[in-house]
This record gives C-alpha cells, structure tokens and sequence, in this order.
C-alpha cells in the first residue's frame, strides 16, 4: 500500500476474511493467529508511511503491541493497545517528534478500524512514548511496589511484543522484566 487511504480501504476486508474463515469452520484459535498477523502487516506498513512523512528512523524506537494484540490473540473487533521505546538519550526534540508520530499512527489505525483505547493504552497518550530507561522504571516501580493498581499496570504492558523498528529494545527490556521477575 503507498498510502494510509489504501491502508483504510484494507482494513476491512482483513474483518470480513475472519467472519468468512469462522463461517466455514476454521477453529477460532487458527483465525486469531490470522487476524493478529495480517493487522501486524498492515500496522507495520502504516508504521513506515508515517515514519517517513514525520521524519522518524524507526532504528532508534521500537513500536510494541500490547494485551491480546501483543499476545498475538487479536478478535475481529479490537481496540488498540500499543506504546513506544525510545532509545536512551533520545533528546526533547526528538521525543517531541516521536509523540507526534505516535498520535498520526493511532488516528491513522483508527481510520483502519481500530479504535482507540478508551483506557488511553496507546503510544500517542501521555506515557506511551518513554526511552528504555523510563520503561524500565515503570515496569520496577511496578513490580517492587506490588500495589493493586501496579499490577493492575504492570499485567496491561507485561504481554509487549515488537511490531515494528529496533527490537533490540523490547528484548532489552523483555530481559530486564524476565530478570527482574526472578528476583521478586
């Protein structure tokens, strides 16, 4: 697809293969698989339209699905839950650049079909864009504390998976949770 329209005109037609699918017979869990594959092809290709109208190198951040979607578990209808990892170091300026990228993508998944979180668990909401540092402190002050709404948090992010630009990143911190979570 060379443009979000394109992209938008897709979108449904992934819904209606899935209805299709379960219409003859193909077992739920099978049609999951599907769906959560073919809207991560759609994500990321919205994820690289949006990185070159914003100016963004996808190498230094890394797009991370969450919930259901980060589990791979995505149903027909699906809200988004996603965030954003930016590298250590990323400046005011860049971090400013990133935050604007991330609220394109969410109103361009939007326009999709995916709708956005009414919790606000997205990478353009406040919070949903942090370097690795800060990530990695959020998922500590979680663990540590063990409060009710800490776990509350901590079980919304736990199931990040990489959808799109460094992956190194979410293995960074896939590695210090898992660490972390021994320790505890």
């Amino acid at each position: 697809a060379g443009d979000v329209d394109t992209l938008r005109w897709i979108a449904p037609r992934i819904a209606r293969l899935a209805v299709q699918l379960l219409g003859q017979g193909v077992q739920s869990r099978q049609v999951t698989d599907l769906i959560s594959r073919l809207n991560d092809v759609l994500t990321v290709r919205l994820l690289q339209l949006e990185a070159v109208r914003h100016g963004v190198d996808l190498a230094h951040a890394c797009w991370l699905a969450l919930g259901s979607e980060g589990r791979s578990e995505q149903t027909i209808a699906t809200d988004q839950d996603n965030a954003l990892i930016l590298s250590d170091g990323a400046d005011a300026g860049s971090r400013e650049t990133y935050a604007r990228f991330a609220r394109s993508v969410n109103e361009s998944l939007d326009a999709c079909g995916f709708p956005l979180c009414r919790g606000g668990i997205m990478a353009g909401s406040p919070g949903g864009c942090a370097t690795l540092s800060e990530w990695r402190s959020r998922f500590a002050r979680w663990m540590d504390r063990g409060a009710p709404e800490d776990v509350l948090q901590a079980s919304v992010y736990l199931d990040f998976r990489a959808i799109a630009g460094g992956a190194h990143l979410a293995s960074r911190l896939r590695d210090d949770v898992v660490g972390r979570a021994r320790v505890t």
